[in-house]
Formats: C-alpha cells, structure tokens, sequence
C-alpha cells in the first residue's frame, strides 16, 4: 500500500468554498462602493478595504488548521492542480512584482520586458526540467529532493543552509513593499505594518503550514488580480470602449509615441551597472515606451532576463509546490496552470503601464502649474509624484514630473477619477500579493530548517510533535528577523529580488541540472556545485556591495548568477568525473525518478521504513519438542 492512499480524500465541494470567499470579497467590494456614494468617510473606508480581507484570510488559515505532518509539509499530496497553480502563481508575482514590475514598465518601457521573459521563462523551464522529476522523489523541499537522491544527510543540510539567503531577502522585500502599501492607506506607520504583515505571515505558517498557505493564496490571486483589473478595465472602456484591455492598449502606443516626441521624451543611452533600472524615489519618465535597449543595454538585458529566469526555475518557495501534487501527471498540469495565470498577468501590467502613461502625458504633461488636476497634488503628499518648473518656463515638461515606480499601481485609477475605493481595491490586492508571497518564502525557509537540517541532519528519531515545533519556530523567528532588519533598514526591493533571484540560481540551477539529467553526478559533485556558484555569486556581491571592486568588471552584483552558473555546472563535472561513480543501486533511484508512474520515492520509504529499521532476533537453540504421547510413554517405562 503506498503512503498515498492513506491520505483523506478530496474534499468534493472544495470549488464551493472558494466560490464563497470570492463572492464574499466581491460583495465587499460592492457594499463599501455604494457606501462612498452614500458619503462615508474615506478613512473608514481604506480601512474597512483593508481589514476585512485580512479577517476572510485569516479565517480560512482557522478552517484549515492542522497539526498533522504531511498537511503541514505537503497538503497530504493532494492539491488540485487548479488551486496549486494559483499559489503557485501568485508567489511568483508577489508585491514587488505588482508594483516594481508594472512601475518599471511605465518608466523604461520595452526594457522592463526583461523581467517579465525571465519570470515566464524560468516558470516553463521548472515545469519541463524538474517539477514532475521532484513530484516523483516526494521530497517534502528542495534541499530534501537532494538528500534522497544522493542518500546524503551533509547534502540535504548544505542545501538547506543555502536556501536561507535568497528566501530570506525575498521575504524582506515583500514584507516592505507590503508596509509601504499600508501605510498610505491605513492609520498606522511604516514600523508598525512591517511587523503587522509578519505576524499575518507567521499566522497562516504556524496554524496550518503549507495547507493554509495554499487556500488562502487562491483567494489572494483572486484579490490580486481583482485590484489590477477592475481599475484597468473601467479605464479601458473610458478610452476605447471595450473592456478588454490586454488587446486594445496597442492602438494606443502610436498615439503615446506621439505625445511622447510632443512634450520633450527623447531617445536615452543605457547607464552601467544596471544604472537605467528605476528606484524607489520619483524619477521621470523620459525614455520613450517603445524605444529598445535605452535604459538597459543588450547585454544587461539579455543578463537580467537571465538571472530572472535562473532564479524562478530553481527557487526554493516555487519548487516545493511539486509535492502537493496528487500525482507526476497532476504536478505537470499545476505547472501548466500556474504558467497560464502567472503569463495572464504578466500580458495586463504592460497594458496597465501604458494606460497610465498615456493619462500622465494627456493630463498632466505639457500643462501649467496652475491647470494640473487636483489630484496631482494627492500623489505628491503621498509621496507617490513629484513636479516642479526648473526652467522657469511655465510649463511641466516630461522631465519635470516625477512618478515613483512602486506608486504607479496605486496611481492609474486616481489619474482616471475612478471612486476612491477602487485605489484602495489595488492598495488591498498589493497587501495581499505581498502576504502571500512573503509567507511562501518563510514556509520554504521554515521547512528546510525542520525537515533538512534538523530531521535530516541533527535528530532523525525526533518525533513529527518535535518536526512541527521546529518549523513552526523557524518560521515565526525568520519572518521577525525579516521584519526587524526591514524596520531598520533601507533597501530597492526590485534590485533586492534581482539579487535573491541570482543566489538562488546559481546556488540550485546548476546542480537541479546534474542531479536530474545526469546519472553520473555524484554527491560529491553536487556539493560542489551549490557550494562554488553560491560563493561566486555571493562574493561578486559583496565586493560590489563593499565597493572594494567585482570579480568581473562592468557586471552588476545583482546579476551575479551570470557568473554562478556556470562556475556551478563546471565544478559539479569536474568534481563527479574525479570521484567514484554513484553505486548501482543510485543509477536504479534515477531511473526510478525518471518513471512518471508508480509510487514516489519519498512514500515508498515510509512504508516500507518499519521493515528495514525492525531489528534481528537473535538466534535461539533449537530444542527438540517431544510430543505428549511420547513424554507419557517414556515415563512408563521407566516407572
């Protein structure tokens, strides 16, 4: 019997339940839109917009608890590829891909598309290369796939140590962006929403793990995309008059070109070192939309889609999903859904950046201090836009409006005069993409500390009550390390993921790589691998961040993977060339790996753990039973 079936069944009525939740939303959204007609007050309203959705959260992280193991770890394999590829989606996306991914767009243009293809890229490449293959080991993490396929405890460790880095700026990164959302709409500082957005984050890990992360992520892409498309398509009606935004924004682009030329954007040269990347502060928005390889180069372009890709094709947080699949067929169609909802977005964030720009040049530029809209004003007391006439003639050019790249999301419905709670409608759907992001990259961290380097490493006969508390508490302590070091310090969160990204690639890429598609990789050779491109990437970075120089010159620390993944691949061959060849028992695992069907590898351990673990009887002489009569007899006889 495999451990699969075991497992409760489906719950049939799971499309039901989500049905609710987003109606519930839905109705919120459209109670609180006639209470602004109605003249409530704004605050009430931007906080009713944000509470609420926290309290539906929450109260599906209740409806999901579980203080069994395999919910915790894996949602007992059993998550329909629909629901998967929601979470799975939407941590891709996070906030800072829903604000810094959508604000570059709208200030560099064609150049930002550099994310989006390695975002989509490094998805279809996990989907191919490894989902399925880590489905059929049933390793609960990524350091755990290690661990089995080597047979290798110091392995699985190892990994575990080096996926703390990359998840661990990740969750500092959206646990910012999420504060810098709340904080304009809610009645609470900077401070105190970072540590609010832990403690959301160490809620949904603690009481339900990876099952209420899950449910409460399907919602949460709801939301997201909810608050990106509602403004967009109200504003695609007002300026096509068709509500399909992602097909109707092209006509638009020759008029914005137009307008561009008109009011002062002129062609730019691309800055090094990733200089032409947008930051956090209000920048102006000169380079024209369509101009190619004006803020970035084409080599740093083809560089950061790259290091994009690299990073979500091996990120930790993502390739955990694989073992809440039913099976290998069914992890392959949670790939399949999780790429379509993750490219969905990424085609409306470009028709989301030039809707907004083309408002930007119709209202704003080319008018005098005195004729800009009031709400202009909004977004400057906000922090969100900036303006001023520096050459005194009367007139605000391109290069004197200011707009922050994170504010941009925030900005396209105040620029359409849309009702106020439809702004907060993309504040709440930042918020939500941030918890749902930053609470993934915790639960990778927690889970590899637990099962990997405690479990695997340190106590192997500790108990699952021991298992859980020690996840639980790497969780809670990780997301309060990350809220600390967010509250003290200052960072660009988009240069901070780019970073992540590339520490992840060339920490896992290439030895994903070996361990997958060559069967002479040894454990040796995979050690290597991890240990050579992490430390040549982290110590690109640190020399650049140091400012004591790079170890290559003219390369941005953030794309640091360009240098670790290869480093990583050459070392990994060399060094398993050198050491012995993987025993034959570890040529039958890959190829056992390599078969969609049959039991996952993870599974058959377990069950058949009891066995291999029962220990020898030893051995008892052997003593002639002589039978009752016989006995009887020879009493006889001697009597």
């Amino acid at each position: 019997m495999s451990l699969q079936s075991q497992y409760r069944p489906l719950n049939p009525r799971l499309g039901t339940h989500y049905a609710i939740f987003v109606s519930a939303f839905t109705a919120l959204l459209l109670v609180l839109a006639l209470l602004e007609q109605l003249g409530a007050p704004k605050l009430w309203l931007s906080h009713a917009m944000i509470l609420i959705p926290l309290i539906i959260y929450l109260s599906i992280v209740a409806l999901t608890r579980t203080l069994d193991l395999h919910e915790f770890f894996s949602v007992s394999r059993r998550m329909p590829p629909v629901f998967g590829g929601l979470a799975l989606s939407v941590t891709a996306i996070g906030g800072v891909g829903l604000f810094a991914l959508t604000g570059s767009l709208y200030l560099i243009g064609f150049d930002a598309l550099a994310l989006s293809i390695g975002l989509i890229s490094g998805f279809a490449l996990s989907a191919v290369l490894f989902v399925p293959f880590l489905r059929k080991t049933g390793a609960y993490t990524l350091p755990g796939f290690f661990r089995l396929r080597f047979d290798s405890a110091l392995l699985g460790a190892v990994a575990a140590l080096l996926v703390l880095p990359p998840v661990t700026i990740l969750l500092a990164a959206e646990l910012r962006i999420g504060a810098f959302v709340t904080s304009l709409f809610a009645s609470v500082s900077f401070e105190i929403a970072v540590f609010c957005g832990a403690g959301l984050i160490i809620a949904t890990l603690v009481i339900g793990g990876l099952r209420s992360l899950t449910w409460t992520q399907s919602v949460q892409y709801a939301v997201v995309m909810g608050g990106l498309l509602v403004p967009l398509i109200v504003v695609a009606i007002q300026q096509t008059n068709l509500p399909l935004p992602q097909l109707t924004y092209g006509w638009l682009l020759e008029r914005l070109s137009i307008n561009e030329v008109a009011l002062g954007a002129k062609a730019s040269v691309p800055a090094p070192l990733l200089g032409g990347l947008p930051g956090e502060l209000p920048e102006p928005a000169t380079k024209p939309f369509l101009q190619a390889f004006g803020a970035l180069s084409r080599t740093e372009f083809a560089f950061l889609a790259f290091c994009v890709l690299a990073g979500i094709a091996a990120m930790p947080s993502l390739l955990l999903r694989s073992g809440s699949a039913i099976n290998t067929q069914q992890s392959r169609r949670l790939m399949g859904w999780g790429t379509l909802f993750l490219g969905f977005f990424l085609i409306t964030a470009p028709a989301y950046a030039v809707f907004a720009k083309y408002l930007v040049l119709e209202q704003i530029v080319g008018s005098t201090p005195s004729e800009l809209p009031g709400w202009i004003s909004g977004l400057r007391n906000a922090g969100l836009a900036n303006f001023t006439d520096r050459n005194g003639d009367g007139v605000i050019s391109a290069s004197e409006l200011l707009i922050s790249r994170d504010g941009v999301a925030l900005s396209l419905p105040i620029m359409a005069g849309l009702p106020f709670i439809l702004v907060v409608f993309a504040a709440a759907a930042g918020i939500a993409a941030t918890l749902a992001a930053g609470a993934a990259h915790a639960f990778a961290a927690g889970s590899a500390i637990s099962d990997d380097l405690y479990y695997g490493a340190i106590h192997r006969r500790a108990t699952h009550g021991k298992r859980l508390i020690v996840a639980r508490l790497a969780m809670a302590l990780l997301a309060i390390a990350a809220a600390w070091y967010v509250s003290a310090n200052d960072f660009d969160v988009l240069r901070a993921a780019i970073a992540a990204f590339s520490l992840a690639g060339a920490a896992f890429l290439p030895a994903l790589v070996l361990s997958v598609w060559w069967k002479r990789t040894t454990k040796w050779g995979a050690l290597a691998a991890m240990l050579s491109g992490s430390a040549v990437a982290g110590a690109h970075m640190a020399l650049q961040l140091t400012g004591t120089g790079t170890l290559f010159p003219d390369l941005s620390g953030e794309l640091a993977a360009i240098l670790g993944v290869p480093t990583g691949l050459v070392v990994g061959v060399a060094v398993s060339l050198v050491t012995p060849q993987p025993a034959q028992k570890m040529n039958a695992l890959v190829d056992d790996m390599r078969d969609p069907s049959g039991e996952a590898l993870f599974d058959k351990a377990i069950r058949l753990a009891p066995f291999r673990k029962r220990p020898k009887l030893p051995e008892q002489p052997q003593i002639a039973q002589i039978p009752q009569e016989e006995t009887e007899d020879s009493s006889d006889v001697s009597a």
